[in-house]
């Protein structure tokens, strides 16, 4: 919440729960405030979410930024790296023999019934999305040093 604002009176912790500490430094350095957010505060680390598909079968991480709108792959895989996460995708055509979406059939501008399954329990969904390709979905986890 970018405008909202956390209050500190008198040294004593915010009403949210986010904790500060000052310090004058003792007449030889600039002041310094420490600042321990609360859980509603503290930042939130990258992964999986609730999946509602649209009703055309399409669904994005909402957690994933914009990229400034540009269809060049590498700020994404940058960010993906700087997550520590590790991507894995294909395409619907991989999963199925036959959709409407390859027919042409009148009213088919999507993905429905096409469920990419998890490649495995610690990956988690980054999008099911159209393409030059067609249909493709990405799943990412974590990378383990």
């Amino acid at each position: 919440m970018p405008d909202e604002k956390i209050t500190f009176v008198n040294g004593a912790p915010a009403k949210c729960g986010c904790q500060m500490k000052f310090s004058s430094g003792g007449g030889d350095y600039s002041d310094v405030i420490w600042v321990t957010p609360c859980p509603t505060h503290s930042p939130k680390p990258f992964g999986p979410m609730e999946v509602k598909r649209d009703h055309n079968g399409w669904w994005w991480h909402q957690g994933i930024p914009d990229f400034g709108g540009t269809e060049d792959p590498a700020p994404y895989h940058a960010w993906l790296a700087e997550q520590g996460l590790e991507l894995r995708y294909w395409s619907m055509e991989r999963d199925l023999d036959s959709h409407p979406y390859w027919d042409g059939t009148v009213g088919c501008e999507g993905c429905v019934g096409w469920d990419p399954k998890s490649p495995g329990p610690e990956w988690f969904l980054l999008g099911i999305f159209d393409t030059e390709d067609g249909p493709h979905v990405h799943w990412a986890r974590r990378v383990t040093p």
